[in-house]
């Protein structure tokens, strides 16, 4: 067996701890160093614990730094790691703005470090499904799609970093980046234009932010984002529309995909597969011509199913972040190796939230 990866993370808060126990059920790596500000987080036993960044990244059995501190110091970070010779994941945002985030691109190609950040959305089997299913056109063509996230306030109370927009940005960079990457994953596209607001209910605590974007493809797109619900009410919902359907996709770790719509034989055969032979709840039509505007379809049967994801959201996150470490590893032993998301996908994501935030400020 080869030997594990090395990763160090810096910044070793609740999120820092999490990322830890995930990568430490890896088969190919595991967490030799933590830094942080705090000497009550060291974590003890045989990991390193480090006060200085400086002096975790002269440790030279860490090989791979997660980079889990305010996204203002991304940047500085990611470029100080790549330099010392390390790879880097980076948590989301990349950047603050997309000349930092071009910069951090720069210098991952003078280095030669593998860089990437962490998506971790696009490693979900849920999202995977829903990707397929549109590629596959099994509900013919996608023409809208909505996010609503309403997000609980209890983990960035007031007085919080969060709030604080010259250090995380602002809710379309610090959060907003997971689903404006998500759509345009699934879509394959990339945004055109986007116009978008905000509200407050206390100052210095925009709370409430809205974008709508169009897309390449002429998908129509808008984005909710709330940090104001008790915990207990949290819910994140994506919705897609099609010429022949509709899906939801239910959480911001997906678990849930809800089917509705029309397809053929083609359409449900991809749905099975996907499945590996799953009940869908399927009804046979009589053969007809569906007209959607200027498109026509041939529809046999009519979909009405609910695919889940039975293992717990937490579960399922850690199953997530392996994923993209390991891909990140696979880049690292495998120049070749194209990760699933790469430097210019987390730029376009930054371009995006910056269009939104310019759009929703433009003082």
């Amino acid at each position: 067996m080869a030997e594990k990866k090395g990763i160090g993370i810096i910044g070793y808060g609740g999120f820092g701890e999490f990322i830890h126990r995930a990568w430490n059920q890896m088969e190919n790596a595991h967490v030799v160093a933590v830094c942080d500000a705090d000497p009550r987080r060291a974590p003890g036993g045989d990991v390193a614990f480090y006060p200085y960044i400086d002096s975790l990244l002269a440790d030279k059995s860490v090989e791979i730094v997660s980079i889990a501190t305010p996204p203002n110091t991304h940047k500085d970070v990611g470029i100080q790691a790549m330099r010392a010779g390390k790879h880097v994941l980076i948590e989301k945002p990349l950047a603050l703005s997309l000349e930092d985030a071009l910069e951090i691109k720069q210098v991952a190609k003078e280095t030669g470090r593998v860089a990437s950040v962490d998506f971790v959305l696009r490693y979900n089997r849920i999202v995977e499904m829903l990707r397929d299913i549109i590629q596959g056109e099994v509900l013919g063509k996608p023409r809208r799609t909505d996010l609503r996230n309403y997000a609980m306030q209890d983990t960035v109370p007031e007085g919080h970093w969060f709030w604080d927009r010259k250090i995380s940005g602002g809710i379309f960079l610090e959060h907003g980046v997971h689903f404006f990457d998500l759509a345009s994953w699934v879509l394959d596209t990339r945004a055109a234009s986007t116009c978008a607001m905000t509200a407050e209910r206390k100052p210095e605590m925009e709370d409430r932010v809205f974008a709508a974007v169009k897309y390449e493809n002429d998908v129509i797109g808008t984005y909710w984002h709330s940090f104001s619900r008790p915990r207990e009410l949290e819910t994140t919902t994506f919705h897609f529309a099609f010429d022949l359907g509709e899906i939801e996709m239910i959480g911001w770790i997906p678990l849930e995909l809800r089917i509705w719509g029309w397809t053929d034989k083609s359409g449900l055969d991809k749905l099975k597969l996907l499945r590996r032979g799953t009940q869908l709840n399927e009804k046979r039509m009589d053969p007809e011509k569906a007209h959607s505007s200027d498109y026509y379809y041939d529809v046999e049967y009519a979909l009405d199913t609910v695919i889940t994801i039975e293992e717990s959201k937490l579960d399922v996150y850690a199953e997530n972040l392996r994923g993209i470490m390991g891909d990140l590893i696979k880049a690292i032993e495998n120049p070749s190796h194209i990760m699933r998301v790469t430097l210019d996908d987390a730029i376009e994501a930054v371009r995006v939230a910056e269009m939104a935030t310019n759009a929703a400020h433009p003082d």
